[in-house]
């Protein structure tokens, strides 16, 4: 309700004699108060003249009625004391003020300004001596009268006090039109509110819920696809080794005819052309079957490489420096025969520590440089395709020898090592490669074939090749404990795995074996000489990578 609608009802005693323009009460004659109600704008609402107590309210029970929301039913009550008239808040819920300090008791001195709380009404009161007092309240109010500057009120009570009435559990019979409409709109609101509240929490447990189920569904897939994909890696690498013992059979065969022929020619010995027509087919055919076997091989790496990406997609990884080198050692431990899926945490922090030796050192610059400058590289990698070996066994010379074609290793009860692959002399003559006179000196000899390194590394290669398809079950890492160590306590270990390659690897081997310090730090300087090799810039060198061409 606006000021214009400001409803105001005087009282009027029982003496009072009414006509069309004005209201007219007789009061004994005595000193009396004259009050002036007043609005914001200043204009006068209503007179008033009181002698005895008197009070201000929306309520009609009161003096003077102000029929106004803002004004409490029972605001205020004025009456003599014996100090003189006193002003009494009736614990309105807006306050009482005088010159902008709140009031709850106060004797009066007139004249005086009186606020009722902050909706613009005011008490202007002043002390009077009449006989007879008359109460004019004209139908048409006055032209508006100036009043005093009134000062902006303050609550007489405290926002907890106001809070707690407002938010009571129930209303009580004090509380006036005004709170009782701001306690309904507060309900509302809050009825409102909590409807919002619990659709949000009905939203927000239904994306929970639904993020529970993906995160589930997620985990299952992942291991279903992990499950798949390592499933795959070990018949991949079963056929690998089916197919490296039967590319053994068939180079054996292959060379028994050939020897088989040169006699006949040799000796002009009678022999059915019929059944070496017969041979020689079947030995064909025997290299077709191999040839589709490796075509079967290559889908089969590449569907397993289709599960591995599916699997790595399924995680949640972020592009960072570490996740780019992690990704770098599962690729490298791929391709030497070894399941990424399973890569132990433990044997990632280990390829890092030796990564870390090789930045320390300017050993593996030089030997790459070593490599390019005599082009060494092209035989190695031409020998281990040949042979259906992983490329990184070029780090293996590396390793031993760091390329130099007229090493010597020490003196050992096997014999003494020597070339670039550091070959015994049994072991290279097995393999094709004929030692020279010196071959049990610590001396260079231009006529050991090991230091020649094409022969060297054919037979190299060879060697190899048979660990790879026997005691290793086609892991990578095992060749390489293999090869350091020979025919040795390293191998009779690994002979007494299962013979398969899902239980013979070098995840296993670590698990079940302790390896002997000089085979583990040959296995790792391998390893992640490999590593560095995929992004040398990346860990601080300054050559390109060996494999790139190859690869490409």
């Amino acid at each position: 309700m606006n000021d214009d609608q400001t409803r105001i009802k005087p009282s009027l005693g029982s003496n009072s004699n009414l006509d069309d323009d004005k209201t007219v009460l007789a009061l004994p004659k005595h000193a009396a108060l004259h009050v002036e109600l007043l609005n914001a704008q200043g204009q006068l609402l209503g007179q008033f003249s009181f002698s005895g107590r008197f009070s201000a309210g929306r309520s009609p029970e009161n003096s003077i009625v102000i029929a106004h929301d803002v004004v409490s039913r029972n605001h205020l009550e004025i009456k003599p004391e014996p100090a003189g008239w006193c002003l009494y808040n009736l614990n309105s819920t807006n306050g009482v003020f005088i010159d902008g300090r709140a009031i709850s008791h106060e004797v009066l001195h007139f004249p005086v300004m009186i606020a009722l709380g902050v909706a613009g009404f005011y008490l202007r009161i002043d002390s009077q001596q009449s006989d007879v007092t008359k109460i004019v309240i004209p139908q048409q109010s006055p032209q508006p009268q100036t009043p005093p500057e009134p000062t902006t009120p303050r609550r007489n009570v405290s926002e907890a006090e106001i809070e707690q009435r407002l938010l009571a559990a129930e209303d009580t019979p004090d509380m006036g039109d005004y709170t009782l409409m701001a306690r309904q709109v507060i309900h509302k609101d809050r009825i409102k509110r909590s409807k919002s509240y619990k659709k949000v929490i009905w939203i927000l447990a239904g994306i929970c819920c639904l993020a529970i189920a993906l995160g589930a569904y997620q985990q299952i897939a992942l291991q279903n696809t992990q499950k798949l994909a390592i499933d795959m890696f070990y018949d991949i690498k079963s056929l690998e080794v089916n197919l490296s013992q039967a590319d053994i059979k068939l180079e054996e065969s292959a060379a028994m005819l050939e020897s088989t022929l040169q006699t006949i020619n040799s000796e002009k010995l009678r022999v059915s052309q019929e059944q070496l027509k017969l041979q020689q087919e079947k030995i064909a055919a025997e290299r077709q079957h191999m040839r589709e076997e490796r075509e079967r091989l290559a889908k089969m790496k590449a569907k397993y490489r289709q599960y591995v990406e599916e699997a790595n997609s399924l995680r949640l990884r972020f592009p960072t420096r570490e996740e780019y080198e992690k990704e770098l050692i599962a690729k490298v431990a791929r391709e030497l025969g070894e399941s990424e899926l399973e890569l132990p945490e433990d044997f990632i922090a280990e390829v890092h520590r030796y990564i870390q030796y090789w930045q320390n050192t300017p050993r593996l610059q030089n030997a790459i440089a070593m490599l390019e400058q005599n082009n060494m590289l092209t035989p190695v990698i031409a020998t281990l395709e040949k042979y259906g070996l992983p490329l990184y066994f070029i780090y293996l010379p590396l390793q031993e020898s760091n390329y130099d074609t007229k090493a010597i290793g020490p003196e050992t009860r096997f014999g003494i090592a020597k070339g670039a692959w550091q070959l015994l002399a049994g072991t290279a003559e097995q393999y094709g490669v004929k030692p020279g006179p010196l071959a049990a000196v610590r001396e260079y000899d231009e006529q050991d074939g090991r230091f020649d390194f094409a022969q060297a590394t054919q037979a190299g290669v060879k060697y190899l090749r048979q660990i790879y398809s026997t005691e290793a079950q086609a892991s990578g890492l095992l060749v390489m404990a293999s090869y350091n160590y020979g025919d040795n306590r390293v191998k009779n270990m690994i002979k007494q795995m299962p013979d398969n390659p899902r239980d013979r690897n070098f995840w296993m081997f670590l698990q079940n074996y302790q390896l002997p310090t000089e085979t583990r730090d040959y296995v790792f300087y391998i390893f992640s000489a490999a590593v560095i090799g995929e992004d040398p810039q990346h860990f601080g060198f300054k050559f390109n990578p060996p494999l790139f061409k190859a690869k490409s």
